[in-house]
């Protein structure tokens, strides 16, 4: 199969779909990869990393999706990469239930995609589960500056010290992204609580990290945290749909001036009322007094790290995919919970709930 690896063009997203480890058991397997020129940089990987495996450098995305019958990305298309990918395949991170517009331009230009985080197998999400990792980490590293006074917080030490308090941090959502952010934070000497709507995980948690406190989430259970929180970590999710809304704008009210609300669930549409995508380069906004942190992409902060980890959870579903092409996810049962459009149809019924649009059985159409 012909394999296209474009550079990504989102606001300093710096990972790259596929690296050279990647690239070279793709070619041994008898597959033509075309990799964008200097879509490796900033993940470390040079031109010359790729050439002499034996892939071939291009100089612009349209040569990479004219000569490819697959494209492999990290993050979501956008418009004008669609329209030169129609009836091509697509396998990357989609998160289409937080943008109806992009779901609607995959069906109009007949792009069959597949999305790393629709797969769900044993109950984790293990294309996604690398860079929940990293964003639940970072989440809680990048809160901790913008406590900083310089950077517009209280000025309060995560850890406090031996004569004043710690931090108050506030995790909702114990799975991949809540749990290593609460790592962190118990690492760091927080005072650290999470909730979740699942008690056995919580007892669970509380058994491995006996200094944690838990709760069963709930409405009542967050306003009466919020009061005390100095970092609020959104970390619900619900895959392949929009995960629902934990904070609302009338809560923000219960909180103190200044603290921090980072939505690590923010691709897939936030879980904050008031939440809106941001950037590494603007990460940050206020509402009603209140510090939001709203990146979409926090794991691109580390490429090099974030790149390799995709790659080892990534690979063998994209040597599957070449090996097998479309046909084979008829046999393949966790590969075909990847696929979200397929010759026009909608084919995720989470997708198709989040913006009330037709659904249609994947198997039926395939």
């Amino acid at each position: 199969m012909k394999i296209g690896v474009p550079k990504e063009i989102i606001s300093q997203e710096y990972r790259v779909s596929i690296n050279p480890e990647t690239a070279k058991l793709l070619i041994e397997s008898s597959h033509q990869l075309f990799i964008q020129k200097n879509a490796g940089d900033g993940s470390g990987y040079t031109d010359q990393d790729y050439e002499k495996l034996g892939c071939t450098i291009v100089d612009t995305p349209s040569e990479v999706f004219t000569n490819s019958d697959l494209i492999v990305k990290v993050k979501e298309p956008l418009n004008e990469e669609v329209e030169m990918m129609r009836d091509k395949m697509l396998f990357t991170y989609l998160h289409l239930s937080s943008s109806k517009d992009l779901t609607k331009k995959l069906l109009e230009c007949n792009v069959t995609s597949l999305a790393y985080e629709t797969v769900v197998i044993n109950n984790e999400t293990p294309m996604l589960k690398p860079m929940s990792e990293i964003a639940g980490r970072l989440s809680l590293l990048d809160a901790i500056e913008l406590l900083k006074k310089s950077k517009g917080g209280k000025g309060k030490l995560i850890s406090g010290t031996s004569l004043s308090d710690p931090a108050n941090v506030l995790i909702i959502g114990a799975g991949i992204v809540g749990v290593n952010a609460m790592q962190m934070s118990l690492g760091l000497g927080a005072n650290t609580t999470i909730l979740d709507i699942n008690n056995e995980l919580l007892r669970s948690i509380k058994t491995q990290y006996p200094a944690v406190n838990i709760g069963t989430s709930s409405k009542e259970l967050i306003e009466g945290l919020l009061p005390i929180a100095d970092i609020v970590i959104g970390a619900v999710l619900t895959p392949g749909a929009k995960p629902p809304t934990v904070i609302s704008r009338e809560m923000l009210s219960l909180m103190q001036p200044k603290s921090i609300l980072s939505d690590v669930a923010i691709d897939q549409g936030g879980c904050f009322e008031t939440s809106k995508v941001t950037s590494h380069s603007d990460p940050t906004y206020e509402v009603d007094d209140i510090i939001h942190y709203c990146v979409r992409n926090i794991p691109s902060a580390v490429p090099f790290t974030a790149t390799n980890a995709l790659n080892e959870s990534t690979r063998p579903f994209i040597a599957r995919l070449a090996n097998d092409g479309i046909e084979g996810l008829k046999s393949n049962t966790n590969l075909l919970m990847a696929l979200n459009t397929h010759q026009g149809h909608l084919v995720n019924q989470e997708v198709a709930d989040a913006h009330d649009l037709k659904y249609s059985s994947p198997t039926n159409i395939l």
